[in-house]
């Protein structure tokens, strides 16, 4: 998929600009949103949780691409009324608590150290472990996929090994997010509005023995994805920016973990 896409990369300048021009259309849809409820937004919060819980342990998932780090992997499943999803997966050296708190705590962080991610901005806390933001996104693709803002409902919780929300010793802990619309928050003219269906962060501890025979615990990190980029965009192109996003964004991910070990964080 990457031969396809480098391959029309050689087309020349009106072939790559057309492509942009294609790839990076709004879809215009007519813009009236609502505050729900806060019932409302616990519900599908709740929702997306368990949707990406359900999705995250299916057994069909097929290799898309393997990473240079051992054990990286981007998978990918077709799910009823979704689409395809993606599925990364591979460790990170630091304890699952820390990663998790960092990513619920210092969401308006992200971007000083993760590229991929070029804004969030906090909106409205619903309840405990949901919350409204804003964010913007790194464009790919070779950059023919130019940047897209969303506007994310999210879930953060720890969960029991059968997915359900627990406050005692945890299997692991998600983030789950679903794009919603806000008052205040319009589609921008200058950016295209992708819509985010299903997606998580899931972090699994895990302990480890060093060669020298000391125990360190370190995080089996996955990342669901299941997104809707807007403009018509083939799905070789799709594959290949999303194989990729995926392995950059781990990238940035350990580079803080190993950052903040030197500082002592954990």
């Amino acid at each position: 998929m990457e031969k396809k896409l480098d391959n029309l990369m050689k087309g020349g300048f009106f072939l790559t600009n057309w492509m942009k021009s294609l790839f990076n259309k709004s879809s215009n849809e007519e813009f009236k949103a609502v505050w729900l409820s806060i019932d409302e937004y616990k519900q599908q919060a709740e929702e997306s949780l368990q949707t990406s819980w359900r999705i995250l342990n299916l057994p069909t998932w097929r290799l898309e691409k393997r990473g240079s780090h051992r054990g990286d992997v981007v998978e990918s499943v077709n799910v009823d009324q979704l689409g395809k999803v993606y599925r990364f997966t591979g460790v990170v050296d630091c304890p699952a608590k820390f990663l998790y708190e960092e990513f619920k705590n210092n969401m308006a962080k992200l971007p000083e150290w993760n590229p991929t991610i070029l804004k969030t901005e906090f909106i409205k806390e619903i309840g405990p472990g949901v919350d409204l933001s804003y964010q913007v996104t790194a464009g790919g693709g070779r950059g023919i996929i130019a940047p897209r803002d969303f506007v994310i409902l999210r879930r953060t919780a720890a969960l029991s090994r059968d997915g359900r929300v627990t406050d005692t010793e945890p299997y692991c802990y998600m983030t789950s997010g679903i794009s919603v619309q806000v008052p205040g928050y319009p589609p921008q003219k200058d950016m295209v509005r992708g819509h985010n269906k299903v997606g998580s962060w899931v972090m699994k501890p895990k302990s480890t023995q060093t060669p020298g025979g000391k125990i360190e615990e370190c995080t089996i990190f996955h990342w669901l994805m299941c997104c809707d980029l807007k403009g018509k965009i083939p799905q070789f192109v799709l594959d290949a920016a999303f194989a990729t996003v995926m392995l950059d964004y781990i990238v940035h991910v350990r580079k803080f973990a190993a950052e903040s070990k030197a500082k002592g964080l954990f």
